[in-house]
């Protein structure tokens, strides 16, 4: 996908009508249900539904499990699969999701998924927002020369989140106004 073409497309007013409520009952914290259902500019979770939309029949990473709210809106286009990593367990707070979601506890990094990244055409990268793994997978994707997009959460949250994003040469959109109140960027790797 061009994200120029997608971009000039996407404003929050259209992204606000996306209907979230399908998979919304899955969530089993107050909290994260309403930082789910929140609008666009504030939460992100309506554009990873518009970005799943996007792609059809493709292998989507979500990487970052933590409550598996992302895991759910990527999963908003039934038509894709949702490969959500994280290297801790126990951390879902969902009672049940859709079948074109696969939960996996391991290192995104390691040999064995070089093949599931170098086909996955949108992968969106929310950790622990310190900037050291996100600079080691941003190094990853680099050196297995990853064609996509890149959508990163929470550039804005720390100094060192902040220091990473700057660090990024390849080309990029602060896409905060239709994304998550913290920071949304978007890298396209060619």
């Amino acid at each position: 996908m061009e994200y120029n073409k997608m971009h000039t497309n996407i404003n929050a007013t259209d992204l606000n009508n996306i209907d979230l409520s399908k998979y919304a009952s899955f969530i089993i914290e107050d909290e994260f249900r309403d930082y789910y259902l929140g609008e666009a500019g504030s939460e992100h979770y309506r554009l990873l539904a518009h970005l799943s939309n996007q792609y059809t029949d493709s292998a989507l990473l979500d990487i970052g499990t933590y409550k598996g709210c992302s895991s759910l809106a990527l999963a908003h286009n039934p038509k894709n699969l949702v490969k959500s990593f994280d290297i801790r367990s126990g951390l879902r707070s969902i009672s049940d999701y859709p079948d074109n979601i696969e939960y996996i506890v391991d290192d995104i990094t390691e040999s064995k998924y070089l093949d599931l990244i170098s086909s996955s055409p949108l992968i969106l990268l929310d950790t622990d927002h310190d900037g050291i793994f996100e600079q080691k997978f941003y190094l990853h994707l680099k050196s297995i020369n990853w064609s996509g997009l890149l959508l990163l959460d929470d550039i804005n949250y720390n100094d060192p989140m902040r220091d990473f994003w700057n660090s990024i040469t390849e080309e990029k959109y602060d896409i905060t106004h239709i994304g998550h109140h913290s920071g949304t960027g978007l890298v396209i790797f060619k």
